[in-house]
């Protein structure tokens, strides 16, 4: 089962799914795709599980083959995608025959893109998940090579292909560029121990992005805070604000360790990881703090809108469940 074979994979190209769930006590990562909102959307468009696993396109430079005929979607950044030199439209879907070659190029801003492809694309599974955590090694579930072929399932017989290629996820659901530059911030277990000065400070500075982040977590370059003990190691999530001894704060993501022994500040919601992700080193952005309730509230909406919204005949979405819980 051969389906697309890889030209050139650009700067790091991963196989992400929503990752390994349960399995940190073991040490494992749970990995998955760093940016959800846009995950989500690209399996959406193709009514896939909302588990099947996508490509996860770092800083575009991707170029690949059709070997059979695929039906595809694209999200997150833009790269001005184009199959045979003819532009395809992001956050849309669009067919490929075999042969047929698409491109991507460095988007004009932003981060990750992903590709997703109608049953998701059947690379290696362990322990319940296909996603690739780079530094843990693991065979058969490393970054995407030039010439390799990634496996996918052909669109099955009599599937309206034309009815597919209407669908665009409306613009009101897709952020915009250079948004999102303020995130929310829950207050953590360890607020107490930074002092209130140092507090006011992480909020009404503004942080550059350091040029070592990566899918494991990102390094704020700004003001140090000053942490008055030290704490013994414990479990980490997503989103998760540490302050190692520079005072420097960083924001873990997907990649993390299991465990840290440094204070949490404040924790990161899950739609925020998903905007910060988006960030390139060198942009700066800021903080505001947020509560558990609000978080959770904009996560359920989200959720809400996925998995009862419809796609109609003509391409458009049905989200009538907007007006049932917004009046």
């Amino acid at each position: 089962m051969t389906a697309l074979t890889v030209a050139r994979s650009g700067p790091r190209t991963t196989v992400q799914d929503l990752g390994r769930s349960g399995y940190q006590h073991q040490g494992l990562s749970p990995g998955g795709a760093a940016d959800l909102r846009a995950f989500r959307w690209a399996n959406h468009l193709l009514d896939n599980a909302r588990n099947a696993a996508c490509l996860e396109i770092t800083f575009g430079g991707f170029a690949a083959t059709a070997d059979q005929p695929l039906l595809m979607a694209i999200t997150g950044a833009d790269c001005q995608a184009a199959v045979n030199g003819v532009p395809v439209p992001h956050w849309g879907i669009f067919a490929m025959n075999p042969g047929d070659r698409l491109q991507l190029d460095t988007p004009r801003s932003g981060l990750l893109t992903y590709l997703a492809v109608a049953g998701g694309w059947q690379t290696r599974e362990f322990c319940n998940s296909r996603s690739c955590v780079v530094r843990e090694g693991l065979t058969g579930l490393g970054p995407v090579e030039d010439g390799v072929t990634l496996p996918a399932d052909k669109p099955p017989p009599g599937l309206d292909v034309e009815g597919y290629l209407q669908r665009v996820v409306p613009v009101d659901f897709r952020p915009a560029d250079g948004a999102d530059k303020t995130l929310k911030v829950i207050p953590g277990p360890d607020l107490s121990d930074f002092h209130h000065v140092d507090i006011a400070r992480f909020i009404h500075s503004r942080y550059r992005i350091g040029e070592q982040s990566d899918r494991m977590g990102y390094r704020l370059e700004g003001p140090a805070l000053a942490s008055r003990g030290g704490v013994t190691s414990r479990g980490v999530c997503c989103g998760t604000v540490q302050v190692p001894g520079d005072g420097k704060p960083m924001v873990l993501l997907n990649d993390r360790q299991t465990i840290g022994g440094y204070p949490v500040l404040g924790t990161l919601p899950r739609l925020d990881c998903s905007r910060l992700a988006q960030k390139r080193p060198g942009e700066s952005i800021g903080f505001r703090w947020s509560d558990v309730a609000t978080c959770q509230s904009e996560h359920m909406l989200f959720e809400r809108l996925l998995n009862t919204s419809a796609w109609r005949a003509d391409g458009s979405l049905d989200c009538r469940w907007s007006e049932d819980w917004c009046g």
